[in-house]
């Protein structure tokens, strides 16, 4: 069994009378409305590297697909952090985080989150 059958989806749990709850979630699907991480692993590319970056992520989404679907969930997430991040200043990643990456999330926040 996996642990993602242990729990709970966030649409089966109620948020009223759970005020001194601790939660502990997933990100993609729970916290955020979409399921998929590619989106912002895509922006920051853009953003911080180019559209050739851009394209190099594009070029290596399969093969993300394929390892996190296939053989570990953390090997395709590698393989997008590196294609959106390598060679990047970190100057460059921190100024995308703080200008665009915010209104984005804000905006995939699932209302009882």
């Amino acid at each position: 069994m996996t642990a993602a059958a242990c729990f709970c989806s966030i649409h089966d749990c109620a948020s009223t009378g759970r005020e001194n709850d601790a939660v502990v979630v997933d990100m993609d699907g729970t916290l955020l409305r979409g399921r998929s991480s590619f989106p912002y692993f895509a922006l920051v590319a853009f953003e911080a590297g180019g559209a050739l970056r851009l394209l190099f992520l594009l070029l290596l989404s399969p093969l993300a697909g394929f390892l996190y679907y296939f053989i570990s969930e953390s090997a395709g997430i590698h393989v997008l952090i590196f294609a959106a991040f390598a060679g990047l200043r970190v100057s460059d990643i921190e100024s995308v985080a703080r200008a665009v990456l915010p209104k984005f999330y804000s905006g995939d926040l699932h209302p009882e989150s």
